[in-house]
């Protein structure tokens, strides 16, 4: 059975303390917030039905919770928005309900009043779901202990025959504590880019990332970092992270920049800048999710990627769908004359893999051939063979 979730956004703790201890219940999950920026993340991959925030979520004293008022009603109608204000009149009331709030409450909350909004008057119907409770932390919070550790995932060259498969690489994924909702990393890369904090996310993920692999020993194998390019078009990027690789006595040649959310190139002349001074120590670069979103042939044309790695979707059954067969062939035919190789990503299926194969693509990963794990899961299987002796 499904819980219904339900939203809190408050910058005082003690207010969403009491407020989600008394709304917590069998088949009732809380998710708690102390800044707007962590809520729209949050609402951008987790539907809620019932959104409850204060119109005050500013340290300069702005209506910032009519903002996330408005955005609730706009893109998700459905649900429910109660927003809370230590003042309320006639004129709080007309705004709330001007842009989509069912009511204005006024601080000290009614709590039987708040429980009836969320829970129904008949009170939430029986579960055999234990409630939950979910804390966001602030950004600076998270950002200021060791919470982002890494864990790797073989890219694989399908051409030959396995197991034992040929890694041609791993690629490192950031992983957080399981007990935050930021151990999602598009939800906190999205909090972080709201934050305009995204350049020290990064760091962190390559930081665990370099440390995790070190306990691998690449051997002649890739690194390949996921970076967001808006990172990139900070200045200290390059002699940060090259001293960094550097300490971690891993080659230059060893290192492919994966290149994540492409939209966020604001700054294309910095960008291209960075890029071309980490090409230049020898450094390569891989355009991710290739055919869906941003990702397209404008991208591979002004960025020239090392590498391609073709969206995920393009392979799910593919090995049933012509049409998908088609679009991985000719673009597995124009990389080839372009000398970029192709990674299909989320190959899930040994019928899938035959697919593949016969396609022409070069490198393959996906839970086929391994989910992401620590370092130590390969040192101890003979399923992956990789890098020179």
């Amino acid at each position: 059975m499904s819980q219904r979730r339900v939203l809190l956004l408050d910058d005082e703790p003690a207010v969403l303390g009491v407020l989600a201890d008394y709304l917590v219940a069998p088949g009732i999950e809380i998710v708690t917030c102390r800044e707007i920026e962590a809520a729209e993340a949050i609402l951008e991959h987790h539907r809620f039905e019932v959104v409850v925030t204060d119109l005050r979520v500013s340290e300069l004293g702005g209506l910032e919770g009519i903002r996330l008022i408005r955005y609730v009603a706009t893109h998700f109608p459905e649900t429910t928005v109660l927003a809370m204000s230590g003042y309320v009149n006639d004129d709080v009331h007309a705004l709330g309900r001007a842009v989509g709030a069912v009511a204005v409450l006024e601080k000290p909350i009614d709590l039987r009043r708040l429980r009836r909004y969320v829970h129904g008057e008949q009170g939430p119907p029986p579960s055999d779901v234990e409630g939950k409770v979910s804390e966001v932390d602030l950004l600076d919070d998270f950002l200021g202990t060791p919470a982002i550790t890494s864990v790797l995932q073989p890219i694989v060259d399908i051409v030959g025959d396995g197991p034992p498969f040929v890694a041609h690489g791993f690629e490192s994924l950031a992983r957080a504590p399981a007990t935050t909702p930021l151990r999602n990393p598009e939800i906190l890369f999205a909090y972080a880019s709201r934050k305009e904090r995204l350049f020290e996310t990064d760091l962190l993920c390559i930081k665990a990332a370099l440390a995790e692999v070190g306990r691998l020993g690449l051997r002649g194998a890739k690194l390949f970092l996921n970076t967001q390019p808006r990172s990139m078009t900070n200045p200290e990027f390059v002699p940060i992270v090259t001293e960094l690789i550097n300490a971690a006595s891993i080659k230059n040649t060893d290192i492919v920049f994966e290149l994540t959310e492409q939209q966020t190139i604001v700054n294309p002349k910095a960008f291209a800048t960075t890029l071309g001074k980490l090409r230049a120590q020898g450094f390569q670069c891989a355009l991710d999710d290739y055919g869906v979103g941003f990702a397209n042939l404008r991208l591979v044309q002004d960025l020239r990627p090392d590498y391609l790695k073709l969206a995920g979707y393009f392979c799910r059954d593919i090995h049933l769908d012509p049409f998908k067969q088609m679009i991985v062939r000719s673009t597995g035919d124009m990389c080839r004359v372009l000398g970029i190789p192709i990674i299909l990503e989320n190959v899930e299926t040994a019928e899938e893999l035959a697919a593949v194969r016969q396609l022409g693509i070069q490198y393959g990963q996906g839970y086929f051939f391994a989910r992401p794990a620590p370092a130590a899961s390969y040192t101890a299987s003979d399923r992956f063979r990789w890098g020179t002796s």
